[in-house]
């Protein structure tokens, strides 16, 4: 049979397309057609792969080169299967990390964290949670997650069937048959199926049974016997509840919503001003002109100043304004003081001019005949008569001026207590009346010069007040800066004060030490002092009982003070009850390091000029004693027969100290001389009437300052045995004399040191004599 023509598309639409795919002539050549593009298609891949091959070939190497050296391994070697092993060690990870410890002063070992070496490279959080867990609780409660599910899979129930259900069963009604054009329809699907699909029939019943045992069996649960027996017997039907999954909501799936607000009318209004008026301006400025200006307007902003005051603050105020004459007079009354100064110390020098000469260039030749032994040559006595019955607290010399000496009058006779002191600076120049002195309200107990700025002086006070003074000032404005009496301010006598290092933002600080047992950092501010504890000084005494059954620390008393010359944030603090704490700002609660020293009130410690690690400390208990960081036990001891009231190194020699005792006698050793008695003891004044107190060394001349019970000074010369300079070894002239006394001071110590504590010391010999 011919395949019929196919008519022109352009053709009428009435004519439909044949259906060419039924006939078997058109199959057959069209799987001729197919089977010839297969063929096509593999040779022109296999000559691809030739090509492919032919061009790659000239990389494979034809034949195993061997260098000559190669070592000849055997085959069962080669097959032999090694076993690698991986750790997890990390080949960066720091075994002794160390810290510095401020507290202790060195390096202490880092704690090793939990986790030991081990670290976490990436951490995954799941989505899952148990079902027991109070989230997933909380969530089924919310109704979130799957419902119809328990742990073997999904629920079946049973249902009771009635006796008409089972009989409907039993006999099921003959469905309708559809007509013959239904049947046609259905032929026609069912041909169009894919093959292999199983055509379920209308007709056909759907076993419950079957299909819940199927479903058991995929769930891994089997019916057992006595059930199915028992869902025969009774006519219950089992029916498997599907899952319901509730749906969550989504956060994605939102829809936005805008609203229009109301847009007022815009209106146009229209002003009209009037212009300036402009006018050409020419000058020339100068710097003077501009400095004119400058205090111009100065002088206008503190006139608004004025006019803003209260009329009370202005009425007083008025009062100290000045007038043009005023101002003059004291300009005048200033120029003639100064030349009245210069005329006083002619005068003096000129009366005192033998021990002027002794003070420069007289030294005792009796030295020359007595080795190891010196004396002290009496110079000028500082007399204030106002305070001849106040005793001399405090001196100290001027860092920056050779000549000049602080005092502080105060009284340590608490039997019969001063109700004024006073704060004096002394020049050798004039020895008949001080450069400088102002009455205090209060007995002056301690002072100090600032180093940086040498005319500010800070001073504690008997009623637990501090104050600073400034020299340059008129002795009208009197103190500079005080604490207040109500709030800041010690509750005991402030027995020593020292400044300190500079705060960041770069305001002065001092230190005040009192018997209330508190240390205080006092800020230099604008126009006042700001108090900040530091510590406060515990006792070892156990707490006793309040009054209403509470338990109260005793804190213990402190004597003085005293700042490391290198470490600024390491001070250490004597007490009344012998103890010297040392200790740090930057913990506060606890001491770094406590040593029980003396026995009775330590009255000062003091740093060696040459060597940071050792000190020096007196007390009442009759004692001197040399000591160095770290140790418990004392270098040096020394028994003086009397209250020692104060000990200090000389700048010059880092083995030569001097002592000042209550029975009037100084006393001034040599540990490189003699190691176990001074090389001088001289008395000073008589122990009957007077005691002396402090004691100070000139950084620059060899002369000391002492001070007595009965308001004087006295000013000694130290013969050459006592100022004994160190002579460089052969093998080193050019060594400096700081070093040689630094090495002095070494090869001492090492004779007195355990062998832990050895350093270096020089073989060389010092010969001072």
């Amino acid at each position: 049979m011919a395949p019929k023509k196919i008519p022109s598309p352009q053709g009428s639409s009435k004519h439909r397309l044949p259906d060419l795919w039924r006939s078997k002539s058109t199959e057959k050549s069209l799987g001729i057609l197919l089977k010839r593009l297969k063929q096509k298609d593999a040779a022109s891949k296999s000559r691809g792969n030739l090509i492919e091959d032919e061009a790659l070939e000239w990389l494979k190497p034809r034949a195993l080169i061997k260098p000559d050296d190669q070592e000849d391994v055997p085959e069962a070697d080669l097959d032999e299967e090694v076993g690698r092993v991986l750790t997890t060690i990390n080949p960066n990870w720091v075994a002794d990390e160390v810290a510095y410890h401020y507290g202790l002063g060195r390096f202490v070992a880092k704690p090793k964290p939990t986790f030991g070496k081990a670290y976490p490279l990436y951490i995954y959080q799941g989505t899952a949670i148990r079902k027991d867990s109070e989230e997933a609780k909380a969530q089924i409660a919310a109704g979130y997650g799957m419902v119809g599910f328990d742990d073997a899979g999904p629920k079946r129930a049973k249902v009771k069937k009635s006796a008409a259900e089972e009989e409907e069963e039993e006999e099921p009604e003959p469905e309708p048959q559809p007509p013959e054009e239904a049947k046609a329809e259905e032929d026609a699907v069912a041909d169009e199926e894919k093959p292999g699909e199983a055509v379920e029939g209308p007709h056909e019943p759907e076993p419950v049974a079957d299909d819940l045992e199927a479903t058991a069996g995929d769930v891994g649960e089997e019916p057992e016997g006595d059930e199915k027996d028992e869902s025969k017997d009774t006519g219950e039907e089992v029916l498997e509840i599907k899952p319901r999954v509730k749906k969550l909501a989504n956060q994605f799936n939102f829809c936005e919503r805008a609203a229009l607000t109301y847009n007022f009318p815009r209106r146009s209004v229209d002003t009209q001003t009037i212009p300036p008026p402009r006018a050409n301006y020419g000058s020339t400025a100068l710097q003077c002109i501009i400095f004119d200006y400058y205090q111009e307007d100065y002088a206008r902003k503190q006139r608004e100043k004025e006019e803003d005051k209260p009329k009370r603050l202005r009425k007083k105020t008025a009062k100290h304004v000045k007038s043009a004459q005023q101002i003059h007079d004291e300009q005048l009354a200033q120029r003639i003081r100064e030349a009245w100064t210069i005329l006083e110390r002619l005068v003096n020098q000129n009366i005192y001019d033998d021990i002027a000469q002794d003070y420069r260039y007289w030294d005792d030749p009796s030295d020359e005949f007595r080795e190891g032994m010196g004396s002290l040559l009496p110079l000028w006595r500082f007399q204030f008569e106002p305070m001849r019955s106040h005793a001399v607290c405090d001196v100290q010399w001027n860092p920056h001026y050779q000549d000049l000496f602080a005092v502080a009058y105060g009284s340590l006779d608490f039997t019969s207590q001063q109700k004024t002191g006073c704060l004096c600076l002394y020049s050798i120049k004039n020895p008949a009346y001080p450069e400088y002195a102002v009455v205090t309200d209060s007995p002056v107990i301690c002072l100090d010069v600032y180093k940086e700025t040498p005319y500010l002086i800070c001073v504690g006070l008997y009623d637990g007040n501090v104050c600073v003074y400034n020299a340059q000032l008129t002795l009208e404005s009197s103190y500079q800066y005080k604490s207040d009496s109500v709030r800041d301010k010690h509750s005991n006598i402030v027995w020593e004060v020292r400044w300190g290092a500079r705060l960041i933002d770069g305001e002065s600080t001092f230190f005040s030490i009192s018997g209330d047992g508190r240390v205080v950092q006092w800020a230099v501010m604008p126009g006042e002092l700001q108090a900040t504890t530091i510590i406060t000084l515990t006792s070892n005494v156990p707490p006793i009982p309040g009054p209403d059954g509470t338990m109260i620390n005793v804190n213990s008393c402190g004597s003085c003070i005293c700042f490391h010359p290198e470490k600024p944030d390491i001070f250490m603090v004597g007490t009344e009850d012998g103890m010297i704490h040392t200790c740090s700002l930057k913990y506060n609660r606890n001491y770094v390091r406590s040593v029980q020293g003396h026995h009775m009130p330590v009255y000062r410690i003091n740093y060696n000029y040459f060597n940071n690690s050792i000190y020096a400390s007196c007390s009442g208990d009759w004692r001197v004693k040399i000591w160095e960081d770290g140790r418990e036990e004392p270098l040096f001891m020394f028994e003086l027969g009397a209250a020692v009231g104060d000990v200090k190194w000389a700048p010059y020699s880092s083995t030569v100290f001097a002592a000042c005792t209550a029975d009037g006698k100084v006393y001034v050793y040599d540990l490189n001389v003699n190691k176990y008695r001074p090389i001088c003891v001289q008395a000073v004044v008589s122990k009957k009437t007077k005691k002396l107190t402090r004691i100070d060394f000139n950084t620059r001349l060899p002369v000391i300052v002492c001070g007595d019970t009965k308001g004087t000074c006295h000013v000694l010369k130290l013969s050459p045995n006592l100022r004994v300079m160190c002579k460089p070894p052969k093998k080193a002239q050019g060594v400096d004399q700081r070093t040689l006394q630094i090495m002095k001071l070494d090869k001492l110590l090492s004779l007195v040191r355990d062998p832990p504590y050895q350093t270096g010391v020089v073989d060389e010999k010092f010969d001072d004599d």
